[in-house]
């Protein structure tokens, strides 16, 4: 470019050095002259080349002065920018074709972007680059260009720190690589997203809003009718290129699944060579009764002549959702694990900015419901509601603990099952342990409680016994399908510690800490949700300054602070997610030793080592939860529970959805009959069901008034009923 002019009062300083147009853009030399009255045909722009022209003025400086021909030079060399072939406008970016000197990936599919001479995009205004096959996908208003866009989303901004990246690491923004030896670049700390110093302020201002599409994505119409499915496909955009011509030859595959004999897969037929195809083809199917717990899978194919065709991309809907309201619009591509269990909706990412605002405003606000209110745990109990042990008929043993044992039952004179909780009242007293039950009857008795914490039927006493009279979890407890599958899968991982997390969210919410979370305290229903029980070691009025010290939990759970004797908070709990996640892809604790003690110090001076098919967003969120200091640990914060739901971790996971309980479970629990006890470990299924007795003696010592108060009929339970 020519070097700026210089101008001071009383005199006109022309550029330095004014390169002539190249020949081939005479042309639009031409048309500025023309535009003045002559035509130039050097093109350049001189006076003598316009005096050559034999048509108008022999020299510019004659007619229009010396200081406007330096404002016509410049006019000029504008509108010819302006004008540069491969310029494309979408959403407020100018994107020009630009040639990438350094290894650079797409800011859209995450890809390198490949090729000899101009390979790709780049905004004029905020150097986002980008394929030109993804130009037209970008759904973002470009932040260098658009004044307002910073103002209407102030409260989605992202939350940078400066990082020192000891292994290789890109821009999300340019796609360059992040150089230099330290603080090479910044990192949000809510969306992880990673970028140079210089482009943090032509991010846009969407933290936590996944802008990308690695896979492409499928525009389709899913109607279900009765027992007719209708899947409408009608063309994919901004698919992968699977082949040497960076082309691909898709066709796309729906199926119930699971359904390993294939008797419900069809496909459309195959585009070639084509990377944005339409298909435009109906597929109907008509559903069998073992079909209503499958879902339906998308997934999108390459097809290969001479070697196996190559998957690029799927996502699934549950016909439970189907069933509600037809699927209408585009669909992102995820990974086969992925695409299994989720679906994401394409949305327009700015306008739902607003959405986003309102959901961080929602989290934010401030608790009114922190404290338990007595006024809200009825605990009379009139003589027609009267439950006795007279009442159930005890089938089978299905749990054991220190202070007694879990018995299914059935309620005499109907068919009615339950998990009745036996406590015996000797051991309470000699442990000095009788806050226990009573706190687990009060948050048992809590009202708004989400689907994910075991619900109570009653509880009664006789002489020598605490009863808990709840509902019956057929599925068993996560630890006998631990030992059933070895580890899972991430995505059956997420699901679990989703609906384990909206349980704490809710004591939490009111000061109320677990203590206990394990493996042997998470149950699985009929469907197979989560169920947390055994709240006997959670204690009330714990808050982030309000702590407690009592050394409690299983030992390899237990958090550094409790371990070492320490106050703690709330935040011990999420140290136990974070163990709890790490055994559910691992198949082991992340801290183990020969004993408690070996096991105690490693908790305390050791790091978790990660396998290597975790994958980063999981190590990430892991290491957030296994953090030393309970203070910087990811959920000891207000805003615990932004802060977690947003982790990318739980990209996929829409939590309205799994709040309600309509997420599909990844495994459905194998039950035979209506008491079938499969699903429960044969230690305690080969226990009998006696109840061991008692001293006599103590027990006419006993001070009975310690239990009173515990009866209780749950009035909401039996609405439920």
């Amino acid at each position: 470019m020519a070097a700026a002019a210089v101008a001071t009062p009383g005199a006109t300083v022309l550029p330095s050095s004014a390169p002539s147009a190249p020949a081939k853009s005479g042309g639009a030399g031409a048309a500025g002259a023309a535009g003045s009255g002559g035509a130039g045909a050097g093109g350049a722009g001189g006076a003598a080349g316009a005096g050559a022209a034999g048509k108008g003025p022999g020299n510019l400086l004659e007619i229009t002065g010396e200081a406007n021909i330096v404002n016509y030079m410049k006019n000029r060399l504008r509108k010819g920018a302006m004008k540069r072939k491969g310029l494309e406008m979408v959403n407020g970016h100018r994107f020009g074709v630009r040639f990438f000197k350094n290894p650079t990936y797409c800011g859209h599919c995450k890809d390198f972007i490949w090729g000899f001479g101009k390979q790709g995009f780049q905004c004029e205004e905020c150097r986002f680059n980008i394929h030109q096959k993804c130009c037209k996908f970008v759904v973002f208003k470009c932040p260098g260009k658009d004044t307002d866009f910073d103002a209407d989303c102030a409260k989605v901004k992202h939350g940078w720190i400066s990082t020192t990246y000891t292994t290789p690491t890109f821009c999300d923004e340019c796609g360059l690589l992040l150089h230099g030896v330290a603080h090479q670049g910044v990192k949000c700390e809510n969306c992880n997203l990673n970028v140079h110093h210089s482009c943090q302020e032509t991010v846009p201002p969407m933290c936590g809003a996944d802008i990308s599409e690695v896979r492409g994505k499928l525009l389709l119409y899913v109607e279900l009718k009765g027992n007719n499915l209708k899947v409408d496909i009608k063309e994919a955009a901004n698919l992968i290129p699977m082949d040497t011509n960076g082309f691909s030859d898709p066709y796309v595959a729906v199926q119930m699944h699971p359904d390993r004999s294939g008797r419900t897969k069809k496909k459309t037929k195959t585009i070639q060579k084509n990377l944005n195809p339409v298909f435009n083809e109906t597929l109907t199917f008509e559903l069998q009764p073992q079909d209503r717990d499958k879902r339906l899978l998308i997934e999108v194919w390459d097809w290969d002549r001479t070697s196996r065709n190559d998957f690029m991309g799927s996502f699934s809907f549950s016909l439970e959702e189907l069933q509600k309201e037809p699927v209408d619009g585009w669909y992102k591509f995820l990974s086969q694990v992925e695409g299994e269990h989720y679906n994401i909706p394409c949305v327009d990412a700015f306008n739902d900015i607003a959405r986003l605002r309102d959901e961080v405003k929602h989290d934010r606000r401030p608790n009114d419901k922190r404290r338990m209110d007595n006024k809200d745990m009825p605990h009379n109990m009139s003589k027609r509601d009267m439950i006795r042990a007279a009442d159930f008929n005890f089938v089978k043993t299905i749990g054991k603990g220190s202070f007694g044992k879990v018995l299914l039952a059935e309620r005499r004179g109907t068919d009615e099952l339950y998990a009745v909780k036996v406590l015996r009242k000797d051991v309470i007293i000699q442990t000095d342990d009788m806050e226990l039950p009573m706190n687990e009857k009060r948050i048992l008795a809590l009202s708004g409680r989400p689907p994910f914490l075991v619900s109570m039927h009653s509880c009664f006493q006789t002489m020598d016994r605490l009863f808990f009279v709840m509902e019956y979890c057929k599925g068993g407890d996560l630890m006998y399908h631990m030992q059933q599958y070895g580890r899972f899968k991430e995505s059956v991982a997420i699901f679990y510690s989703v609906e384990v997390a909206i349980a704490l969210f809710f004591l939490h919410e009111r000061d109320i800490i677990y203590r206990d979370l394990k493996l042997d305290n998470i149950l699985l229903d009929g469907e197979g949700h989560v169920k947390l029980v055994d709240f006997g070691l959670s204690k009330e009025g714990v808050t982030e300054r309000q702590t407690t010290r009592t050394f409690c939990g299983t030992p390899n759970y237990m958090a550094p602070e409790i371990v070492s004797y320490d106050p703690y908070s709330i935040a011990a709990d999420w140290w136990s997610f974070g163990v709890l996640l790490f055994e559910f892809m691992a198949g082991q604790a992340p801290f183990e030793g020969e004993d408690d003690n070996a096991v105690f110090r490693n908790i305390k001076d050791k790091k978790a080592v990660f396998p290597k098919h975790f994958s980063q967003e999981a190590m990430d969120i892991i290491t957030s939860f296994l953090t030393k200091k309970p203070n910087n640990r990811l959920g000891a914060g207000r805003y615990a529970r932004q802060e977690i739901t947003t982790h990318p971790f739980f990209r996929n996971i829409d939590w309205e959805k799994a709040e309600a309980g309509e997420m599909e479970p990844p495994i459905r629990p194998k039950i035979k009959h209506r008491k079938d006890i499969s699903n429960f470990d044969d230690v305690f299924t080969k226990e009998k069901t006696d109840l061991t007795p008692t001293d006599k003696l103590f027990m006419m010592n006993l001070d009975q008034n310690d239990f009173i108060g515990f009866s209780f009929m749950n009035p909401e339970f039996i609405t439920i009923i």
